[in-house]
Order: C-alpha cells, then sequence, then structure tokens
C-alpha cells in the first residue's frame, strides 16, 4: 500500500519519564503554552511561564535568571506606555494601570516559579525564534515590545555560538540549585513568517543546531522534535489553522500525544484518561428544563469519576 506521510520515530526517553509526582516547569512560546495547559488540565504538577510567552534564548535565559535568583522587580525596571505598566522582559499579560499591581504579579509568579524549582524534576523549554530584539536606549534585549513603536528597537539574529551559550548558562544556572532536574528542548512549530521565509528557516536551524551542540555537552537533556514533525509529518495545509502559521487542534493534539507517548510513564495512561472524560463531562452543558433527576444522576456520574482519580 502507497505512504503518503513521512512519519519517523521518536526515541522514547528510557529514564526520568514524567509521572504523578513529578513537578514541571515550562518556559516559552505559545507553543509551551499549548503543551502546558494540557498537562495542566491532566493533573500535573505545572508552572507555566513565569514572565508569561517568550520566544528568544536571551530572553528565556534572563527568565530562568530571575527565578534562580528570585529577583524581586522594583518601579525602576518599569515603563509607561499606553496608560499602563509593564516589563518589556515580560508578556504583556503582567501589564497593568497600577504600577504596584504590575509589580505584585511578576514578583509573586517568580516567588512561585523560584520555589517550585528545587523540587522540580522536568523542565520544557519551547524555542520559537533567535531573532532578538533590543532597545535602542540602552541595547538590551527585550522579551516583549508590548507594541512599541518599531523606532524605539533594532533585532538581529543571534549566532550558533550566541545561542550555545546563553542555553548552557541556562543549564548551569538551573543546575546550581537543583542538579537533577531533567531539561527537555524543543522548537515551535509555529513559524515566524513576519521575518520572512528564508530568515524564519536560518532562525529556527540556529535554534535546533544550539540545541543539538548543548544536548552533546550536557547529561539528562533531550530534544523533542515537535518543529520536525509539524514541518515534516504533518506537511499538509489541513494540518495549520486559518492563518496558515499556527497548527491546528488536530495537529497540536497530534504532536502532544506524540510527546506523552515519549516522555509520560505508561502508569499515568489510565489516570489521564478518567481525567480527561472528567474535564469533557464538566464541560457538559444542560439544556434548559432539564430534571433534577438528570441533575443528580450527572452530578453522581462526575463524583464517581472523581473517585476513581484519588
Amino acid at each position: 500500500m502507497q505512504t503518503f506521510r513521512t512519519t519517523f520515530e521518536i526515541k522514547r526517553l528510557a529514564d526520568n519519564q514524567i509521572d504523578y509526582k513529578s513537578k514541571l516547569l515550562l518556559v516559552g512560546s505559545c507553543f509551551a503554552d499549548n503543551i502546558g495547559s494540557r498537562l495542566t488540565s491532566l493533573r500535573f504538577s505545572t508552572v507555566l511561564n513565569p514572565h508569561g510567552i517568550l520566544y528568544n534564548p536571551l530572553s528565556i535565559e534572563k527568565c530562568f535568571d530571575d527565578i534562580v535568583k528570585n529577583r524581586k522587580y522594583g518601579h525602576d525596571d518599569l515603563i509607561y506606555f499606553n496608560e499602563k505598566w509593564l516589563s518589556l522582559n515580560h508578556h504583556g499579560c503582567f501589564s497593568d494601570s497600577s504600577a504596584e499591581l504590575c509589580l505584585q504579579n511578576i514578583n509573586s509568579s517568580v516567588d512561585n516559579a523560584h520555589k517550585h524549582l528545587e523540587e522540580c524534576s522536568h523542565i520544557i523549554v519551547t524555542l520559537g525564534t533567535s531573532i532578538v530584539y533590543f532597545n535602542k536606549d540602552n541595547n538590551n534585549y527585550v522579551g516583549n515590545c508590548h507594541k512599541i513603536p518599531a523606532s524605539s528597537f533594532f533585532s538581529r539574529r543571534i549566532s550558533l555560538e550566541e545561542t550555545v551559550s546563553s542555553l548552557s548558562n541556562l543549564i548551569s544556572s538551573v543546575r546550581n540549585v537543583n542538579r537533577n532536574v531533567h531539561f527537555i528542548f524543543t522548537v515551535s512549530p509555529i513559524r515566524h513568517w513576519k521575518d520572512g521565509a528564508v530568515e524564519n528557516m536560518r532562525s529556527k536551524s540556529t535554534l535546533i543546531l544550539g540545541i543539538s551542540e548543548v544536548c552533546d555537552m550536557f547529561e539528562n537533556v533531550s530534544y523533542f522534535p515537535s518543529y520536525e514533525i509539524m514541518m515534516d509529518d504533518l506537511r499538509d495545509y489541513r494540518f495549520y489553522a486559518d492563518d496558515m502559521l499556527h497548527p491546528s487542534e488536530q495537529a497540536v493534539d497530534y504532536i502532544w500525544n506524540a510527546f506523552s507517548e515519549t516522555y509520560i510513564d505508561n502508569s499515568c495512561c489510565e489516570k489521564m484518561k478518567l481525567i480527561d472524560k472528567l474535564n469533557k463531562a464538566k464541560a457538559h452543558r444542560f439544556e434548559r428544563g432539564a430534571s433534577m433527576q438528570e441533575m443528580e444522576k450527572f452530578n453522581k456520574y462526575i463524583a464517581s469519576l472523581e473517585e476513581k482519580i484519588q
């Protein structure tokens, strides 16, 4: 029978698999949010993007540096733009009309991640691009431009050497406080089309080569090929969202299944299925006029699932 796909085998992690005793920290692009939200919904112990969504290695390294040091941000670290206080190291989800609330949200998020890091078993880092934006005022790199006029920034693709150095610093910094943590690196399958087709490929290639080098340099560091799954196995527009850049829900499901088969211990399968069934049941909405008997039966069903999960 003729095949119409180029599937490839992903080597299952032999040791340090994720189970319900694991503590997970995910940092990086919106694809990290996709995987992280699934892990959270399945009740894994997860901390997700303490700085919000980030894309480039330098900003992600900065995020980990803040977590390790439990850095406290102050008013001098914020700028005021478009009637909001914000940090150029953080995603817009932390921005607020009140500087005090902005700082409170930033510092509580870092503090929570710092406490989690000491007992963390797995860190999942999703890199999006090696193109980094810098503030023209001080030449500092930024994690998010917050729709500030483009004239305030310049950008460049960091080199392979800079990428390897950044990722190495990240790993070494974390290992100073948690020597046993396992790192899982991946490259986001979402193309940065605004940089152009050629520059996007150069950017992604730099990330893939950089990760390859740190995987050879350090123990307990692995690579999950989410980008390659999207580009090679799922290279058909039916696996893309309407913008033709982001993966469709079907594609995200497929990549998630590949990830879980690679990294999640088989002992978790039954519990994951029960929790997934429970989540779908809780999303059910009764039609108007549903009887008390129907609701009571449904609530008993929910309770029985909860009991099985415990």
